[in-house]
């Protein structure tokens, strides 16, 4: 199945007590001390924006397809433009956890140019777009600037892949159309200077579209994952390299005579993409 950051800091001057400031014109030095870090940090930011450039495919396959009438699907190396962004409205005013930490996060993708094509070469438009909105918590791990951090998420997931057939195959194409709940669970590691970032996530769709709604009876579940790396460029900003990949997974309970009869179908996505993120 795909943010930029800038944070400015003044620190606090510590005044020495008088008898230091006597100290200090003997060849002393006063000192300054902030508590705030110094750099933007991905743990206790107040927005993450991103935008990346994704290498997307689809592949659809049934199993124990007894009539052929349902055509199978395979797209690779579809451009996508990913943007997302992170908001944490609270957490620069609040000093309780779950406020500090508390979180919106919207993503939306959407592929540039796609279109299909039949055996005898004649193409069609195809659409693919996808959107989250998530209420997300995060967990950073320890206190200090660059800690490990853990989240959670729940919220919505939209996930379209249409074809725009002639009616005469129109009722064979694979078009979905998932509206779900989304479960998720994320993390970020810095390992030295770059972060290793994974996400992994549960779909429980609510409607799915033709490719269900062909069959007397039928079920449909998904999971997803995501990695990553991230790569900082300067203060505030870094490069993002990943891979995700989605997986809806069906159920159908067909009777003989009905018009499509097949056991189950499997619809996976994958995308490599590369981006930036602004963490302020």
């Amino acid at each position: 199945m795909i943010a930029f950051a800038l944070v400015s800091t003044t620190p606090s001057l510590l005044f020495a007590s008088e008898a230091a400031s006597e100290s200090a014109s003997e060849g002393g030095a006063l000192k300054s001390t902030s508590s705030v870090p110094t750099k933007p940090d991905v743990a206790t930011a107040f927005s993450i924006v991103g935008a990346s450039v994704e290498l997307s495919g689809r592949h659809v396959s049934y199993t124990d397809l007894v009539i052929e009438n349902l055509r199978t699907y395979g797209v690779t190396g579809a451009p996508i433009l990913r943007l997302s962004a992170e908001l944490y409205p609270l957490s620069r005013l609040s000093r309780a956890y779950v406020l500090r930490n508390l979180g919106l996060g919207v993503m939306y993708a959407g592929a540039l140019g796609l279109s299909s094509a039949l055996p005898d070469a004649t193409s069609m438009s195809t659409s693919f777009h996808r959107l989250e909105v998530m209420l997300r918590l995060r967990q950073p791990i320890f206190k200090a600037p660059g800690s490990p951090v853990l989240g959670a998420a729940v919220g919505y997931a939209h996930s379209r892949f249409l074809f725009d057939a002639p009616d005469a195959i129109q009722g064979s194409v694979p078009s979905v159309s998932y509206h779900a709940l989304r479960f998720a669970l994320d993390g970020r590691v810095p390992l030295g200077p770059v972060a290793v970032r994974g996400e992994v996530g549960y779909r429980m769709p609510l409607a799915a579209g033709a490719l269900l709604e062909r069959f007397r009876d039928g079920s449909v579940g998904g999971v997803d994952l995501s990695v990553g790396v991230a790569v900082p460029i300067k203060a505030g900003v870094e490069a993002r390299l990943g891979f995700n990949y989605t997986r809806y997974f069906y159920s159908f309970y067909p009777n003989p005579g009905d018009p499509y009869i097949a056991g189950g179908a499997l619809d996976e996505y994958i995308g490599f993409e590369i981006g930036a993120a602004h963490v302020y």
